[in-house]
């Protein structure tokens, strides 16, 4: 199917700092894209933002364009750690985009929080918690920061300049965000997500069911159900592709089977509501599947529910995520459901920038 034919019905823009976006120019691409695929459909689009580097009138500006949507990343209100994560705002910043946000029309605003960041206490992030929801943003995002080879901090903890908390310390805050925000209303729809009645985020569910999207921008990835493709990451390389009438794809992968299969079940069981082994895997029958998954289930009867023909983490299960995806997977050459479907019917597209 070509992209042109596709419907699409969310936009994320992100990835760098997309809100120093001037709003002509964000209106330029908006009608760019209108031109070559059409977004007449959106029904979601969102802005990343960081705190402090969106002022007012910008945030109003890019409400009046269709923006209905807007994803802070405050990552923490403790200034210690924000200057650890080499972070440019302040709690103050934080307070004040969101405030700006709210002026500006917006009704949909999400945020993220880290933890597990070196030095952080259970109550700090307690705090953190606290302080956040008592803003209201309709939708938050915890991350556990995660050490990545190359980076500063994998320098850092490498060279024994810099301790990670430990494992227990992480699973206490881990739970302690999933029962507290469960708390205060907000639905965990995802591991690491949750959001209040109506607000869940329509294109980060679009990656987690493997839906085709379409990447714009440098470094931006795409996939059409079958091939993943990725742009040019040298901004300077990807216009000068345009000028010349290139293509600004540098590469791409075949998706086999295989892997679109053990995709579904990965991303799925991260969702509350789980994979359908029938609509999403291709079984004719759940039979079939608990037939040929029988030692597994067995196995983790306490971490998994089969109910009807959904498969999902019980709480305990969810602790336990990986270890139990990676016992669901196929192997290359492990027969696949005969009625695997692919690529699905809905759409996303994605604008993203450079860090």
């Amino acid at each position: 199917m070509r992209a042109h034919e596709w419907q699409f019905d969310t936009l994320y823009i992100g990835g760098g700092t997309p809100s120093l976006l001037s709003p002509h120019h964000l209106e330029h691409i908006l009608a760019s894209l209108e031109r070559v695929v059409g977004i007449t459909q959106l029904r979601e689009i969102t802005l990343e933002a960081n705190p402090g580097e969106a002022p007012d009138d910008k945030l109003y500006a890019f409400r009046q364009l269709g923006v209905n949507r807007i994803s802070f990343g405050f990552q923490s209100f403790d200034p210690d750690l924000l200057r650890f994560l080499g972070r440019l705002h302040d709690p103050g910043d934080c307070h004040a985009s969101f405030t700006a946000a709210r002026k500006a029309g917006f009704e949909n605003i999400s945020a993220d929080l880290l933890f597990g960041i070196p030095g952080q206490t259970l109550e700090r992030w307690k705090s953190d918690l606290a302080e956040l929801t008592n803003m209201g943003p309709e939708h938050i995002s915890t991350y556990s920061l995660t050490v990545e080879e190359g980076t500063e901090l994998h320098a850092m903890v490498s060279a024994g300049k810099v301790s990670m908390p430990d494992e227990d310390l992480e699973v206490a805050m881990y739970v302690w965000a999933r029962e507290y925000l469960r708390g205060r209303g907000y639905h965990t729809y995802e591991i690491s997500n949750c959001a209040r009645e109506g607000k869940i985020c329509r294109h980060n569910l679009h990656y987690w069911q493997i839906d085709p999207y379409l990447g714009f921008g440098p470094a931006a990835h795409g996939f059409d159900g079958k091939r993943r493709t990725w742009n040019i990451r040298s901004l300077d390389g990807y216009i000068q592709s345009l000028e010349e009438g290139r293509s600004p794809v540098a590469g791409g992968e075949d998706v086999s089977a295989h892997q679109f299969y053990n995709e579904k079940v990965a991303f799925g069981l991260r969702l509350s509501a789980g994979v359908s082994v029938t609509d999403d895997l291709g079984y004719e029958d759940v039979k079939d599947y608990t037939g040929q998954f029988a030692a597994q289930l067995q196995r983790w009867e306490d971490c998994l529910i089969l109910s009807d023909d959904r498969l999902s983490l019980t709480e305990q299960g969810v602790m336990l995520a990986d270890t139990i995806t990676a016992d669901l997977l196929l192997e290359e050459g492990d027969p696949l459901p005969a009625s695997l479907r692919r690529p699905p019917t809905a759409y996303a597209a994605t604008l993203e920038s450079m860090e």
